[in-house]
């Protein structure tokens, strides 16, 4: 049956292979991966009287097995009681990173962020604003990372990248031609700069490359990308897997779930 699902589930041959396997385990934690049947549950006959296949129905109960896996393994990281302690023989020190943990929200964070990389990554973004600090939970499935060479566990940069129609990108106040056409949305962080570019529609070559939005660009001159990728779980093979992306917390009940279900 998880087949079948996912064969009706469309695949964009302009994004990487990962995007789709991504997408497809985003929908199983989410509790969408049914949406794509044309059915639902109690519709046993069609308009013209024939009998719809079971497979074609959503189910009448969904149980959540992926998401109460999930959860579960997250409550034993980061719930209360459980989230790390701050540990240092100077008490300035102790106080001032309970202090920032506090301001931030950071159990908050990583148990969002424990929940949403459950697919097979995810992506903490900090930012300093007006001597504030704060940290963002970026979903990884339209970022793209690059390791130094010379130093393969350290981030060289990493490029968002996706399609968002032109609509929205004019009501963000982007000069927009054809609000009804698809647009490439993309930005890049690396060691110096958080740089925007000016979307562009999709149906232009892809040799050309992209004009840098000088007004949205900011140079941050850190000397390292401010980034974390976190990758999942070890073995990332097949669903998930990859040298960008752990294995999915949730794989191996995705077939019994949907057993459940039905």
């Amino acid at each position: 049956m998880f087949d079948t699902i996912r064969a009706l589930i469309p695949r964009d041959p302009d994004y990487p292979p990962r995007v789709a396997t991504l997408d497809l385990l985003r929908r199983t934690l989410n509790g969408t991966l049914y949406d794509v049947l044309p059915y639902q549950f109690h519709e046993e006959r069609s308009a013209s009287g024939e009998y719809i296949p079971l497979r074609d129905r959503r189910p009448s109960v969904r149980y959540a097995l992926p998401r109460i896996v999930v959860e579960d393994s997250v409550a034993l990281l980061f719930s209360e009681g459980h989230f790390p302690a701050i540990d240092s023989p100077d008490a300035d020190i102790r106080g001032f990173f309970a202090d920032l943990v506090q301001e931030t929200g950071l159990n908050e964070i990583m148990i969002d962020a424990a929940i949403r990389g459950s697919i097979g990554s995810v992506a903490l973004l900090l930012r300093i604003l007006k001597g504030r600090v704060f940290v963002s939970v970026l979903d990884s499935i339209f970022l793209t990372p690059v390791w130094q060479t010379e130093a393969p566990d350290t981030l060289a940069s990493v490029t968002e990248r996706y399609k968002v129609q032109g609509a929205v990108l004019a009501a963000q106040g982007y000069a927009i031609e054809d609000l009804g056409a698809d647009y490439w949305f993309m930005r890049r962080w690396d060691a110096e700069a958080e740089t925007w570019f000016q979307p562009w529609p999709v149906s232009w070559p892809a040799e050309l490359a992209p004009e840098i939005d000088a007004a949205r660009t900011l140079s941050h001159d850190l000397g390292f990308v401010p980034l974390v990728w976190i990758r999942n779980l070890p073995g990332g093979t097949g669903l998930g897997g990859g040298e960008i992306d752990g294995a999915a917390t949730f794989r191996a009940a995705i077939e019994t779930g949907i057993e459940i279900d039905y």
